[in-house]
């Protein structure tokens, strides 16, 4: 159940994935305002539910499907569950809004890991899943 992935090589690929996700959204949003151009579509509520739900769907998808997003390919880990399977679509949902959690709170999710004798993030621990190197 241990992971053996550093907070330093955590926060290297989160990093990298949140550039990513977010340039897959404005990505998005662009296409959203121009084709609701004319209609002066509304930037504010579901402009940030857009980007809320392609980030969500980038990191949900690659973690359920590939076990690794892109940042996490190049920093040379994945994510599986306790038992070493691929994680279900609603651990992925628990991950993803909990780690949302824990960034908000100055990031005390991810400084959990290094108090946890098993080396999880609080959102891990509470998805059931850790962070292993790759081979």
């Amino acid at each position: 159940m241990k992971s053996n992935v550093s907070l330093l090589r955590r926060l290297g690929a989160i990093t990298y994935d949140v550039f990513l996700a977010f340039s897959l959204a404005f990505f998005i949003v662009g296409i959203l305002l121009i084709i609701f151009f004319e209609k002066q579509a509304q930037v504010n509520g579901w402009m940030f539910l857009v980007y809320l739900l392609t980030s969500y769907f980038y990191f949900a998808w690659s973690w359920v499907k590939g076990r690794q997003t892109l940042g996490m390919k190049a920093w040379k880990f994945h994510i599986v569950q306790n038992n070493n399977k691929n994680i279900t679509h609603q651990q992925a949902l628990i991950r993803f809004v909990l780690s949302i959690v824990s960034f908000s709170t100055l990031g005390l999710g991810f400084v959990y890991q290094l108090f946890n004798k098993d080396n999880l993030a609080l959102h891990d621990r509470l998805s059931n899943t850790k962070l292993i190197k790759d081979s």
